[in-house]
């Protein structure tokens, strides 16, 4: 192959190379700069207008209970008796996670008026109510799941 054509693949190379690496920086820096998105609320039904209370049968249960699924090792039941029980690095804590991507107060769950809550403590990655981000105290009830960093907490019946 002649000379000159190598030299024209290697230019031509070099050029692409450079393309990808401009518009790869390009991306990040756009990224960057735009704010995150706001988290979407859960879709709501609409009330009927007559709002009624809803049958026993469909109103979400009391939780009783939460199972702590660790990353690493076995779950844990913790019942709710009344107590707060607090997440997060610090020996103060009910419930300790070793786990860079919880805070040393991370989030709390009391009882409040007979409902349970959730509350995030100013947490820096956040508590996450079946996959919505907590940015307000919320109530909790059987069948939800709460993520603490890479801890998923349980709450039962």
């Amino acid at each position: 192959m002649p000379p000159i054509i190598l030299w024209l693949l290697q230019g031509v190379f070099l050029l692409l190379l450079y393309v990808f690496v401009w518009r790869s920086v390009r991306a990040v820096v756009r990224d960057l700069r735009s704010p995150a998105p706001a988290a979407r609320p859960p879709s709501r039904r609409r009330a009927a207008p007559e709002a009624a209370p809803a049958p026993p049968e469909t109103r979400r249960a009391a939780p009783g209970q939460l199972v702590v699924h660790f990353p690493e090792g076995r779950p844990r039941v913790i019942e709710l008796t009344g107590s707060p029980v607090l997440f997060g690095r610090s020996p103060s804590c009910t419930v300790r996670l070793e786990d860079p991507y919880v805070s040393d107060d991370h989030a709390r769950i009391y009882e409040a008026d007979g409902s349970w809550m959730v509350k995030d403590l100013k947490s820096t990655n956040g508590t996450f109510l079946n996959r919505v981000k907590v940015t307000s105290p919320s109530q909790i009830a059987a069948g939800d799941q709460l993520g603490i960093g890479k801890t998923i907490v349980e709450v039962r019946k």
